[in-house]
């Protein structure tokens, strides 16, 4: 059964209104945060090269070309050539496209739900804490998951004219888009061909290819003009990310099998897995009568199998954030799991409130500080800009230039790429050997295990600020250790 009335009560209509007020009030308390993790290059670097030369050249410099369709950083440069460059305008400029998350899973929620039980669905779906964290950045996955979302909608809906507008926004905004792009495709054949004869079934296949044709035309173009001129395609063997690209042997295959099991469970969602697989169990039969449940699942099905192919294949392609969509189709299938199989509503709020709060309590997970986690993955970072910001008082108060300190990803920019002012400072690359002032904060996963013991052996803490589990450090070398 789906349920897919246009009527929209009073309730629903106030719950989506406040879900919008939501995210408008979430991106104005973050429109003063700095540029962090990936967004320093993804958005801010690629939108200074165009904005500084009037969009003059299509390409980036190599040192940050990325291998992407560079469409975020022109987006956010024409932002700023309208609007102004400023971390305001740049937060704000994402909202569009969280608006549209937040109505496109409400419209793939309308198909599979009551309507009694739409909004707490979309709570449920839209309080994944990667979700969450990257909705407060200046991000290019909030465009991506726009996109897939419009995708999965228009290819339920037949709408073939926002199909390839979906595949084309995939394909312009990053490689792994192409990868999702894909995932459409092949869940359009699956979902709008009949199969009954061959031959019809191949010319209707051929026939729905022409809606990914301007995209798939796009992405080549681009990437053979690029090889022409630059020789190169996705990366070169100077980039900083080249090693992140060298395939795995079996070994590494097998660790990352492991990385991706995290990934899938970490910062809360272990909850929402542990419901959702307990209760496809318990309702195993029916499930596989259900054809609403085998949609959702062949979602998020195919979704994990294309985005997966790059995190196995590649030695460091496993961010949180590129598992974004399969997050969310999972938090959908678990909501249809426990508001449309189980009977007792005391199970159905209790499941319900107990994935809801684990997913929650993800934005407090923080490991040890001798484990990396992933940052932009989880509102855990917050504190960091406050802090960050209350260092560089302390820097400027005791005359300590940032160009002494040592420093590590993401905090190795000049400053005007994570604030858009005119400060050309930056802290350098950190050599433990040399560095008299080190800069250290568990927000940085670059330190090794030795040397986070040699700055508590061969360094003196200067100075430290702490919110939440969160800490910043600056290190000074002790006399006896300096060369």
């Amino acid at each position: 059964m789906k349920f897919s009335s246009n009527h929209i009560s009073a309730a629903t209509l106030s719950g989506l209104i406040l879900t919008f007020l939501g995210f408008t009030l979430l991106t104005y308390l973050a429109s003063e945060h700095i540029f962090f993790w990936d967004t320093v290059q993804l958005a801010s670097r690629h939108a200074h090269f165009y904005y500084e030369n009037n969009f003059n050249e299509l390409f980036l410099p190599d040192e940050i070309d990325s291998g992407h369709i560079p469409f975020f950083g022109i987006y956010l440069a024409l932002a700023w050539k309208l609007f102004g460059k400023s971390l305001f305008i740049s937060h704000f400029a994402m909202l569009p496209f969280l608006y549209g998350i937040i109505l496109q899973t409400w419209l793939l929620i309308k198909k599979y739900f009551p309507p009694q039980f739409s909004l707490p669905v979309l709570i449920l779906v839209l309080a994944d804490p990667t979700f969450l964290s990257q909705s407060i950045l200046v991000s290019p996955d909030v465009l991506l998951v726009f996109f897939f979302l419009l995708g999965l909608n228009s290819v339920l809906n037949h709408n073939k004219t926002f199909v390839s507008i979906s595949v084309l926004g995939l394909c312009l905004i990053s490689n792994r888009g192409v990868f999702l792009s894909a995932a459409i495709f092949l869940m359009d054949i699956a979902f709008n061909i009949n199969y009954a004869q061959l031959k019809p079934a191949i010319i209707q296949i051929l026939r729905r290819c022409l809606l990914y044709l301007p995209a798939f035309l796009i992405f080549i173009l681009y990437n053979l003009y690029h090889l022409k001129a630059k020789g190169w395609i996705g990366y070169h063997e100077g980039s900083p990310w080249a090693p992140s690209f060298a395939l795995v042997g079996w070994k590494d295959l097998f660790f990352n099998s492991g990385i991706l099991v995290w990934r899938l469970i970490d910062f809360g969602r272990i909850f929402i897995w542990i419901t959702g697989i307990l209760l496809f169990f318990m309702f195993f039969r029916e499930n596989f009568k259900d054809q609403n449940f085998k949609k959702l699942g062949i979602f998020l099905i195919v979704s994990l199998i294309v985005l997966s192919i790059p995190l196995l294949a590649y030695k460091s392609l496993s961010g949180h954030r590129y598992l974004l969509p399969v997050y969310l189709i999972f938090s959908l299938l678990t909501a249809y799991l426990i508001f449309n199989k189980i009977k007792s509503q005391k199970l159905k709020y209790a499941l319900y409130t107990i994935s809801l709060a684990g997913l929650l309590s993800g934005n407090l997970w923080i490991y040890p500080e001798k484990i990396s986690q992933g940052w932009d993955s989880s509102l855990a970072h917050l504190p960091y800009y406050g802090l960050l910001e209350k260092m560089h008082i302390y820097l400027n108060r005791e005359n300590i230039e940032i160009n002494l300190i040592g420093c590590t990803f993401p905090n190795l920019a000049e400053q005007r790429y994570l604030k858009l002012n005119d400060d050309d400072h930056s802290f350098h690359p950190k050599n433990l050997e040399t560095d008299q002032f080190v800069l250290y904060s568990n927000v940085y996963n670059d330190f090794e295990d030795y040397e986070i013991d040699i700055l508590n052996t061969n360094f003196i803490l200067r100075k430290e600020f702490r919110k939440r589990g969160v800490f910043i450090r600056l290190y000074e070398k002790k006399a006896r250790y300096r060369p």
